[in-house]
């Protein structure tokens, strides 16, 4: 039997089929290629196994269901039973990646049939495998673990991957085998999620801001850190919002401010009346929060602008009276903070942000100004300055800049958080309780591989016994995040003498006391399933330490991954499953990331060669394990799907029946037809619609924010976290150890600015800045280099962020070469940095860090602000070939990023970073070549 020992070599083509069950059609078959794709190995043309006869020609709806809100509708022209194109839906445009389905679903890193590590993890060589080799080895492995470790040892991945009705089967079929180690969180907005928790309740999470389309009524749209036109959107959802509201603000004389560190693809570059509409506010990364201090600052003691009303009425904490009384007089109201009087005391003018942000103090004051008449205001953030080692308090300024001008809850505003993108409509098959209770961070789930025993409260974890109830999502906290919507119609636990078959030999189920009295997990991680996700490498931060720690059998004792294709992550594996696209199969999904629309696949397109569906695959386990009752309660997947369908056309109007559904592709919800407006009923009557904190108000100053800072006292975060919004600055050069000797003056680039003699009353409550400060100090600002760095420029550490592009969704599409050629994969370096270093545009160039190191071509322009540099997020992870210290030749953002989570969310800082960069000796080489 020939192994698989190179798969991102497509050494597919080498392996020879188990038996003859397979047909011979298969045998030679390395991918799924277009029409008249030949093998790379014989010349000869592939042919992919069908089992079925099919109608020479047929079109026939899907629709793409990764994780992005546009979730285009499609159409699936088949030819002879294969897939010989893909169109928009007639109803709906489509954007260029949903159209690329087809080269996707054809890619030669696609899976086929089962997979069996037999070599080390990590190294890509497999064998392959039948179905029931694969499940029974999973179905005793996993008992196995249950058995020695509990069912605490089992971990969920976090992924991103599955967007449909029943995209959640291994969480329902886990639960039926007594339950599993979950996680909360994401990777793309837990700090703002917390913030909104404190500020305006759970209870506005979901769906979060206004809808883009309200922006449309606006006079001034202030965005930060976002690109609607060009991330996670299909053109019929944000995209084409955008186009609606830039075209429509620009009718009335309005005026749409993107604050970004790069020229993104939301601000044209042609002159034109888009131009005129749209203009880009430079910004160095991280300072966000220090732009919307000095705003704040300016309209409230420049142009007395603030809705002071709507703050003593509805906020509870800009003001010293509205504080709680047992507050009054701590200088710890954001009046205080503003003017000086409290927490770090220094005057949030314009020249202190300027010196912060690198935004001359004049257009700061010119942006104040027009805030202060331009009503109505749109606000918004998108999730990449919350993504950031800073990112609670940054979200928390700008919702707060949103509240003080009283723009929430009326036509044309928004509450400062993204736009709408959350919580859909159809209802989704439960997953029934899980009966662990313990809940990590997504972002540390090495650390609970690594040494899980040692994760408490303190660390994150949640449903600890003796945990703090802080009531905020930071250290101990116990506060659960909303409910997915199960439904009455859901799912049933297995039956009680189902679930005595699943004990552990009556191990301990709940916490451990260790030595210090604290309460921690019980174990750590030893067996992971990853279903239809790249982030157990690729997407998370510090992949090389990702490759280290799961490269370790006798860490995490069994991985299993379930698939489209074999991804990075796959490559750590004991076992890789082939799953199939949800437009291989019937599904439905809402269509858009508010639920307006509802988009069906009727699964025409089939399963080739070995490939089964996720659910099909768990109900294989479940009757291994003696549970296949309680987990398909004697329904089919596609009898679930059609329930659930059916019992959700009675909560809306206007929705055909599942088979008109299955006909169209597409349907829209004729109950949901003006743009949503976030906060619009509490605004209208806050009596009938409360706010679910604790005051029933906004609240800008959060006791639950104060016991987090309180929580963080004596760890390095600590100061990290102010009981209001406040600019914290981010981690500095000294966390990636990128850091410069100190120079005598080159402390802090705002101490002319700090008033002598006052010390923050509260230490707990004083923003970070020794150490941070420290290491901001000397960097270029504006394109400007500080008179006080002595070190060279060209050995100056540079901030790095990476940015979603029209190319990928995450790292989904990042295989796929007609679609990411479409943004090629460089660094993107500013003209100032580029001279110093003697780079060019082409010039191979490395970016280094205590993390690790990846080299690609450079690309030298002004679109960047001086001291950063950027680059599209998701590519894939490629090393060259020394295994020690591999370099990133892919261009994986991740290789120089950190696993530290941030301090109050635990979430996922990766646009936190911190670099050297050099030109690589080998560029001569390297452009002779290309």
């Amino acid at each position: 039997m020939k192994t698989i020992t190179n798969i991102a070599d497509r050494l597919f083509r080498k392996v020879e089929p188990v038996d003859s069950s397979f047909g011979s059609e298969a045998a030679g078959a390395a991918v799924e290629g277009a029409a008249g794709e030949t093998s790379g190995q014989t010349g000869e043309q592939t042919k992919p196994q069908t089992c079925t006869a099919f109608p020479a020609e047929t079109r026939t709806p899907a629709f793409c269901a990764i994780d992005c809100p546009g979730r285009c509708p499609l159409e699936l022209h088949l030819c002879d039973g294969e897939l010989a194109r893909v169109s928009a839906n007639k109803a709906a445009p489509a954007c260029h990646r949903g159209l690329s389905m087809r080269a996707w679903a054809n890619s030669p890193d696609r899976l086929m049939w089962p997979l069996r590590r037999v070599g080390p993890r990590g190294s890509a060589q497999f064998e392959r495998v039948t179905w029931d080799e694969a499940l029974d080895e999973i179905s005793d492995q996993l008992a196995r673990i249950r058995r020695e470790h509990g069912n605490e040892s089992i971990y969920l991945a976090y992924t991103t991957g599955q967007s449909c009705t029943t995209a959640d089967p291994f969480e329902r079929l886990m639960n039926c085998f007594g339950g599993f180690l979950d996680h909360y969180n994401n990777y793309s907005n837990p700090q703002i999620n917390a913030m909104v928790r404190s500020t305006y309740g759970p209870g506005a999470l979901y769906p979060g801001g206004s809808e883009l389309d309200a922006a449309a009524d606006a006079r001034l749209v202030l965005v930060f850190g976002a690109s609607p036109a060009e991330t996670g959107t299909g053109r019929a959802t944000w995209h084409g919002a955008w186009d609606r509201v830039v075209e429509q603000v620009g009718e009335r004389g309005g005026r749409i401010v993107m604050v970004d560190p790069r020229r993104n693809g939301s601000i044209p570059k042609r002159k034109g009346s888009d131009q005129q509409t749209v203009s880009w506010l430079p910004i160095n990364p991280g300072t966000d929060g220090a732009l919307a201090a000095a705003l704040l600052h300016e309209l409230a003691f420049t142009h007395n602008a603030l809705d002071w009303d709507f703050l003593r009425e509805r906020c509870i904490g800009f003001t010293d009276e509205t504080l709680p009384e047992h507050q009054h007089g701590l200088g710890l109201s954001v009046m205080d903070y503003l003017r000086g009087t409290g927490y770090d005391h220094m005057a949030k003018t314009p020249p202190w942000a300027a010196a912060i942000t690198g935004i001359p103090a004049n257009d700061i004051r010119e942006l104040a100004s027009q805030l202060a008449t331009a009503r109505p205001a749109f606000i918004m953030q998108g999730w990449g300055p919350q993504r950031r080692s800073n990112g609670e308090m940054t979200s928390g300024m700008i919702m707060m800049l949103a509240a003080a001008l009283g723009q929430v809850g009326l036509p044309g505003t928004n509450n400062g958080m993204n736009i709408a993108w959350g919580g859909g409509f159809l209802t989704r098959v439960s997953v029934g309780r899980n009966a662990v209770p313990f809940r990590i961070p997504a972002y540390r789930f090495l650390d609970a591989i690594e040494n899980g025993e040692a994760l408490g409260a303190r660390e994150g974890v949640r449903g600890l016994p003796e945990a703090s109830c802080s009531n905020a999502e930071g250290p101990g906290s116990t506060q659960e995040a909303p409910a997915e919507n199960d439904a009455a119609r859901g799912f049933a636990l297995a039956a009680k003498a189902s679930l005595e078959k699943t004990s552990h030999s009556n191990r301990a189920t709940y916490s451990v006391q260790h030595q210090n009295g604290a309460a921690h997990l019980p174990c750590s991680i030893k067996a992971i399933i990853c279903h239809g996700g790249n982030c157990l490498t690729n997407q998370h931060g510090d992949v090389n330490r990702a490759h280290r720690v799961l490269g370790d059998p006798s860490k995490c004792e069994l991985i299993l991954n379930i698939d489209v294709e074999f991804t990075d992550s796959a490559r750590y594996a004991d076992i890789v499953l082939p799953d199939l696209f949800r437009m291989e199969q019937e599904s439905a999904m809402d269509a858009d990331g508010w639920g307006r629309r509802i988009a069906a696949s009727t699964g025409e397109l089939g399963a080739r060669f070995e490939r089964r569906g996720a659910w099909e695959v768990c109900v294989e386990l479940a009757k291994r394990w003696g549970i296949e009752d309680a987990f398909t309660e004697g329904r089919t997947e596609g009898e679930w799907i059609r329930l659930l369908y059916e019992g959700d056309r009675e909560r809306s109007t206007g929705l055909p029946t599942f088979d008109r559904l299955l006909e169209e592709g597409l349907a829209w919800r004729t109950d949901c037809a003006e743009p949503f407006v976030a906060l619009a009923d509490w605004r209208s009557d806050p009596d009938a619609h409360p706010l679910d904190t604790p005051s029933g108000k906004i609240e800008l100053f959060s006791e639950q924010l104060a016991v987090a800072a309180e929580a963080l006292r004596g760890t390095p975060d600590e100061g990290a976290i102010t009981p209001i919004p406040t600019y914290v600055p981010e981690w500095g050069p000294v966390e990636f150890a990128v850091e410069r000797p100190a120079t005598d003056g080159a402390q802090k680039p705002d101490a002319e600015l700090r008033e002598d003699g006052h010390g923050c009353e509260s230490s707990a409550f004083l923003p970070a800045g020794g150490q941070e400060y420290e290491s901001d100090a000397g960097l270029p600002i504006g394109g400007r280099k500080s008179e006080s760095n002595t070190e060279p420029a060209c050995d100056q550490p540079l901030r790095v962020f990476g940015f979603h592009s029209v190319a990928r969704i995450h790292s989904s599409w990042g295989n796929v070469p007609a679609v990411s050629r479409r943004v090629p994969q460089v660094i993107s370096i500013n003209p100032a940095d580029a001279d110093a270093r003697g780079i060019v545009t082409g010039d191979l160039v490395e970016a280094s860090n205590r993390f690790g190191t990846l080299r690609l071509p450079a690309h030298v322009t002004d679109d960047v602000i001086a001291g950063t540099i950027v680059m599209p997020q998701g590519a894939w992870w490629q090393a060259g070939s020394n295994i020690a210290e591999p370099i990133d030749v892919g261009g994986c953002i991740n290789t120089l990023t950190t696993s530290r989570p941030s301090p109050l969310a635990f979430g996922n800082p990766q646009h936190t970073c911190w670099c050297h960069l050099h030109r690589h000796m080998g560029t001569e080489a390297y452009l002779s070549e290309t």
